[in-house]
């Protein structure tokens, strides 16, 4: 059938066809590592994770320094919580292509969560320096989370700020904002930013037990009750809705 519908495609255009069959170097070595790359990302984002550990592992033996196709890997071991097999691929991917930014974010992200601080922030460097990167709110949402982690809240709001310029209402960035400046005690900030998060749509066990801790701090009475009931209602099997209870009994203490 299948042949058939090809061969009336071509009488149909006139383009003096005389084969339906592709020719044999149709597929080039590139073409296919591109194929079995997407499918395996396609079967990580369904869960399947055997089918998409398959399918890139097609991809790779094809093209073993191929930038994407270990990037994809890289994520896939980190799906099955293999870190230590995942960072082979990640280096592999921004070696063998300098402007796989979006494998140097995640690679920095890798290595800030492993405690590898200089590291991370090295990749994010470099892939903020990249004139290529059209999605520098991610890398800077990304350093700013590594500096997050060890407590370098300037640094941390500096490259949340800058994230938000791009993205003034993008809510992991108003929500990183939110948590910076609380830990800074400037409350008032933390409200603001919250309520803007609040204000795109978003909703979180998070957000609102910050929520709460802040108007705590700000001993907002009416606001503390409002954002607990919202907490217990919307996320009742949560940790944060489990210890509301315990937050607000001691700061009445």
């Amino acid at each position: 059938m299948r042949a058939w519908l090809a061969l009336v495609a071509c009488v149909a255009l006139t383009t003096g066809c005389v084969s339906v069959n592709p020719p044999a170097n149709k597929w080039t070595v590139d073409s296919r590592v591109d194929i079995q790359t997407r499918l395996g990302l396609s079967y990580m984002k369904l869960g399947r994770l055997e089918p998409a550990r398959v399918a890139l592992g097609r991809a790779l033996s094809l093209a073993p320094s191929d930038s994407r196709a270990n990037h994809a890997m890289a994520l896939l071991q980190l799906r099955i919580s293999d870190r230590i097999a995942a960072e082979p691929y990640f280096a592999q991917a921004v070696d063998a292509d300098n402007d796989n930014f979006s494998a140097r974010n995640d690679f920095g992200g890798y290595l800030c969560q492993s405690g590898r601080m200089k590291e991370g922030l090295a990749q994010f460097d470099s892939a903020l320096r990249n004139p290529y990167n059209d999605a520098l709110y991610i890398s800077q949402l990304g350093a700013g989370a590594c500096y997050v982690r060890i407590l370098d809240w300037k640094e941390a709001e500096r490259f949340f700020a800058l994230a938000l310029v791009a993205r003034p209402n993008l809510p992991l960035a108003l929500y990183k904002m939110a948590e910076v400046t609380f830990a800074q005690a400037d409350h008032l900030r933390t409200r603001a930013y919250l309520q803007r998060f609040f204000d795109t749509g978003a909703s979180s066990a998070a957000g609102l037990s910050l929520a709460v801790r802040n108007e705590l701090k700000l001993k907002a009475t009416d606001l503390v009750q409002l954002y607990a009931n919202r907490l217990r209602a919307k996320f009742p099997e949560s940790s944060e809705a489990s210890n509301i209870a315990r937050l607000m009994v001691n700061a009445n203490d």
